[in-house]
């Protein structure tokens, strides 16, 4: 049990000190930690983002804390939150200390010119992983599409580019959708 502590602590402190781009960029990490210790399955992981990014607070602090808390309850959430900030704190601190100094130096100028497209293709292709996984089922059958996920997943990116709102507008939107393909399902 303290071993589990211990992993659990070192793979979000991991997380915390290896992830660029923000919370989705942190993703990843957390589909390897499913594949590594099965801590929690890939449809847990795949509600863990959901739930994430409609509580308050940074999608990857919530990540942590809800993974922590599949894992190993309340110790477990307080383990994972506390190791993912650890290394958000210093390196934080750290950063915008030397910024200051060092913005116009050119290593430090292409250092964040890889890093932005690099986490752009992390996010890219965890996306990729979640639309295969929620749409298509895990199936490779075409007879076996989620065609009412896969309109909803298509209508919002439509939307999103047509309409340019707040983001929770497209989330409640969603919601909705999902009350209503769930009533049409009891029906």
């Amino acid at each position: 049990m303290f071993n589990t502590y211990l992993l659990l602590f070192f793979e979000f402190f991991k997380i915390g000190l290896f992830t660029f781009g923000g919370g989705y960029a942190s993703l990843p990490f957390l589909y390897h930690i499913c594949d590594m210790y099965n801590w929690f399955s890939h449809e847990e992981l795949t509600q863990l983002i959901a739930i994430s990014g409609i509580t308050p607070g940074p999608i990857g602090l919530n990540m942590a804390t809800f993974a922590g808390f599949q894992t190993l309850g309340l110790k477990g959430a307080l383990i994972s939150s506390i190791a993912l900030i650890i290394p958000m704190m210093i390196i934080t601190s750290q950063v915008f200390r030397l910024y200051k100094k060092f913005s116009e130096n050119s290593y430090v100028k292409s250092v964040l010119y890889v890093l932005r497209p690099t986490s752009c293709a992390l996010i890219l292709g965890v996306g990729i992983k979640l639309f295969y996984n929620l749409v298509l089922l895990n199936k490779l059958s075409f007879n076996c599409i989620d065609y009412k996920a896969l309109f909803l997943v298509l209508f919002l990116f439509v939307l999103t580019f047509k309409l340019k709102r707040d983001p929770i507008i497209y989330m409640a939107i969603a919601g909705a959708f999902g009350i209503l393909f769930q009533f049409v399902k009891i029906l």
